[in-house]
């Protein structure tokens, strides 16, 4: 069984299992993401997933 690594319910979809959050823990992810910021030379996990690394 898959569980959310932020609340730890199961997670059912396949996009939500290999992102490792549900739907909405993605959505609150990303806007702690867009309120800290990240460094210019630093990747977020979006990235390595979908593969937009350069």
């Amino acid at each position: 069984m898959k569980t959310c690594i932020r609340c730890g319910r199961e997670l059912k979809d396949k996009k939500s299992i290999e992102r490792k959050f549900g739907p909405k823990c993605y959505e609150k992810y990303k806007k702690e993401l867009e309120e800290i910021g990240t460094p210019d030379n630093q990747m977020v996990i979006d990235e390595v997933i979908e593969g937009d690394a350069v």
